[in-house]
This record gives C-alpha cells, structure tokens and sequence, in this order.
C-alpha cells in the first residue's frame, strides 16, 4: 500500500488533497510530544472542511480527519473539540496522541488501552523497520514495535524518555520521524 505523500516544499494556501492538508512542510519539526509548537493551521477550517467534502469519507471521516491536521499542527484544543466524544478505535487512538503530544502521558495510555492493535499502529510496526539508519533508531524500534504491531506504550515511554533530552538528539529526531509515520498511516487508513 502507497503511503500518503507529504510536501517537502512550501504548501500552497489550500491544500489539494486531505493528504496534503494535515502535512507539515517540515517533518522533522514536529515534536513526539514535549513543547507546544503550535504552527499556523494548514488552511482555514472553512478551506480545509472544502478539501475534505472531496475526500470521499462520510461526515464522522472528515470529523477525524478534520482532528488529525488540527492535532498535525498542535492545536490540541481543537483537535480534542472534536475527538472528546468518539469511543470507538479510531477516535481513542487521535485522543490518545493528543494528550501524549501535551504531555500528559498517562492520559494518553488510558486512551491507548480502549482499543486493541489499531490498522494505522499495524501498519506502522511494519514500516518502523525502513525508518531505521543505521543506529538511530535501531533499539527504540526493537522497544516500540511488537509482532505485527506498533505498541503505543512503549512509543510513550521513549517520548517520556526523550522530553528530558535535547530537542536535537538523533534519537529523539527519529521518535518525530515515527510519529510523522504514524499519522501517515493514520491518514491512510481514515481514506482507505
């Protein structure tokens, strides 16, 4: 399965595709969860709810994939607005994310636990492998990932781990590669 692609130049004022809307320019940028970054949105929510009528998913789809680019881009309040009240899988993994992103890690394990190997963290425990170079990332990925799965927790607690080290370690550089992954696959799963 092709991955969604993300830009890796300027974006143009309204995102051609809900792909293309929850992405940031620059990767690397966003934090696996120490800090509010918070960036400007990808769009308006007027634009990006114009983007998302075209994404071919019903009205709870676009809702979540209106939470992801909110969540993509730290604006957590958002993000959560709309995620608060979704008890299935897909609405506990985005509520889950937000708050390890706050920090708030222990909130983000209850969330985790609502739900059983999620698609997107499926998807993800595959691809960890080709996000390793090298060294970076081999031990973490040996820690996050179980058979045929991501495991959220463990991705916390090397969060958790990373918030006490500088925002430019390598390792931590790889935790916010992996999480840029995971919302690729997040995304997706809510478009396939």
């Amino acid at each position: 399965m092709a991955h969604p692609s993300f830009p890796s130049s300027a974006r143009a004022p309204v995102p051609a595709s809900p792909r293309s809307s929850v992405s940031e320019a620059n990767s690397t940028r966003s934090s696996p969860a120490p800090g509010r970054e918070k960036r400007a949105a990808p769009c308006s929510a007027r634009q990006l709810d114009e983007v998302l009528a075209g994404s071919g998913t019903g009205e709870e789809g676009r809702a979540l994939l209106r939470a992801v680019a909110f969540l993509y881009h730290d604006h957590h309040d958002a993000a959560h607005d709309i995620v608060q009240d979704l008890s299935d899988a897909d609405g506990s993994l985005l509520h889950g994310i937000l708050h390890r992103r706050e920090p708030d890690y222990w909130n983000a394990k209850y969330w985790f636990r609502r739900f059983v190997a999620h698609p997107a963290h499926i998807a993800l425990g595959r691809r960890i492998p080709s996000l390793v170079t090298g060294t970076t990332g081999a031990a973490v990925a040996k820690e996050i990932t179980r058979p045929g799965a991501f495991d959220p927790f463990a991705f916390v607690d090397a969060v958790e781990a990373a918030a006490r080290r500088p925002a430019d370690d390598p390792e931590s550089l790889w935790l916010r590669a992996v999480q840029h992954a995971e919302f690729e696959e997040i995304v997706a799963h809510l478009l396939a």
